[in-house]
């Protein structure tokens, strides 16, 4: 696996401890040894760790730990990673990018609720935790304040095996946009009452 990229974890500290600690090991399993930043609220043992303290949770504060851990990464690229993901074991971390200025964005992402009533995963877009980008380009993007409905930002899609993005009540949103498509199991991950079970309960 390419060596010029760092993987970015950015927290909140507000999901179940024991969920968040089966996100990170997971992501030590299948992360083919890139280095970690971490950038979390409360101190954690996760890669290099960078602890900036309680904020308020929001996507402006979420925003903000993503440009800490892209200063700190050593790397060409970021891997940018949440803590509400479960990341497959191929296709993402070892993806080789080739443009510094473009955001290349996972297109094998679902989204599942932890919710009684919701049993199928519902196919989702891009979020801030399935991208890689350049790391200077990342830099210098947030620090502006742009966007990622800016018409002028280079987009590229890559995919792999299915990424799974679990919405349970200690996120910044419930609520988000899906597109018009979902399944009942997911390769690698069962279904939702199975991922349930190995991770959230």
């Amino acid at each position: 696996m390419s060596n010029n990229k760092t993987i970015v974890y950015y927290t909140c500290n507000r999901e179940n401890e024991n969920f968040e600690n089966k996100v990170k090991d997971r992501i030590l399993k299948v992360g083919g040894g890139l280095p970690i930043v971490s950038v979390s609220q409360k101190p954690i043992d996760f890669g290099t760790n960078i602890c900036v303290g309680n904020l308020q949770q929001n996507y402006k504060n979420a925003f903000s730990q993503a440009l800490t851990g892209c200063l700190a990464a050593k790397t060409d690229y970021v891997v940018m990673c949440e803590d509400d993901v479960l990341y497959p074991e191929h296709g993402y971390f070892d993806f080789k990018p080739k443009e510094k200025d473009a955001i290349y964005t996972y297109d094998n992402v679902w989204l599942m609720w932890d919710r009684e009533n919701r049993t199928r995963f519902y196919k989702h877009g891009t979020t801030g935790g399935s991208i890689i980008i350049g790391r200077d380009f990342y830099v210098d993007f947030l620090k502006s304040g742009h966007n990622f409905f800016d018409k002028n930002l280079k987009w590229e899609k890559f995919s792999g095996e299915p990424m799974v993005n679990i919405k349970t009540r200690q996120g910044v949103s419930f609520g988000t946009k899906i597109e018009n498509k979902a399944v009942g199991s997911l390769l690698n991950f069962g279904t939702v009452e199975d991922v349930k079970k190995n991770y959230l309960r």
